[in-house]
């Protein structure tokens, strides 16, 4: 199975601006599931002391987007064969990238791999240019050892049997959507139904237009709660970020008028 999935890493801190725009309304919150809470600028914990009384070492570990080309090829603290990354290829191209990998800077510009070794495989795989990555500068020996070791020891791939009674729940729950459906029968499957060839071989499922509408709304509710946050940075974006977004954001607006205008 693939790793895409794997323990969540926690929200980056909001950056700092030096005149802070008024504050962008607050998103709805849809009546059947409530919206996860937008997350509350983190506090620095205090670091531990050291012998001595010295204070100890703090990593700043924001995610940030690193070419793939800056990264070392450096296996010091990969644990498991890399072993076949074309199904995680595929996930990362159907999601996205869900969650950092974790890189040591080595001076001037160049990147150590401490965890993550499948998903920079996957990328490569697929061409793409850059990957999400929690960045620290500060960094020693022993502890990219033990963040390593954390990360090979506590990981576990789901098995069939555990993918088979959450498809099991998920469709007494009336919860199994179609694309759900498709990534675990695929998961199921004994052949290489992950493969982008055989995605559009399944036949097509009706879909219900209400139940399509109400995940619709989840979702939708989700997304203003991150917009709402990146609102507060938008101008330290990268510009072309702010204009793929904008464009987005003009797709809806535009949506919206032909929607309200055809009740």
């Amino acid at each position: 199975m693939s790793d895409v999935n794997e323990p969540g890493a926690p929200a980056p801190e909001s950056m700092t601006v030096p005149e802070a725009p008024p504050e962008p309304p607050p998103a709805p919150v849809t009546p059947q599931e409530a919206a996860p809470p937008a997350p509350a600028p983190s506090s620095p914990v205090p670091a531990p002391s050291g012998p001595e009384g010295r204070p100890g070492r703090k990593h700043h570990v924001a995610p940030a987007l690193i070419p793939l080309h800056r990264l070392d090829d450096d296996d010091t603290y990969r644990f498991r064969p890399l072993g076949d990354v074309g199904p995680l290829a595929t996930d990362l191209a159907r999601l996205g990238q869900l969650f950092p990998i974790e890189l040591r800077l080595k001076p001037p510009d160049r990147f150590q791999v401490i965890t993550g070794f499948r998903r920079v495989a996957a990328l490569k795989l697929l061409q793409r240019d850059k990957v999400l990555a929690r960045l620290h500068t500060d960094l020693s020996d022993d502890e990219a050892l033990l963040l390593a070791l954390a990360e090979a020891v506590h990981s576990r791939a789901v098995t069939r049997e555990e993918l088979a009674l959450a498809r099991e729940r998920l469709e007494r729950d009336r919860r199994l959507s179609p694309a759900v459906r498709d990534m675990l029968d695929k998961a199921l499957a004994d052949d290489d139904g992950l493969a982008p060839e055989h995605v559009d071989e399944e036949p097509s499922e009706e879909v219900d237009a209400d139940e399509l509408a109400a995940d619709a709304t989840v979702r939708l509710s989700a997304i203003n709660q991150d917009l709402a946050l990146l609102a507060d940075v938008f101008k330290d974006l990268e510009p072309a970020r702010r204009d793929a977004l904008i464009e987005q954001l003009k797709y809806s607006a535009q949506l919206v008028e032909w929607l309200e205008g055809g009740r």
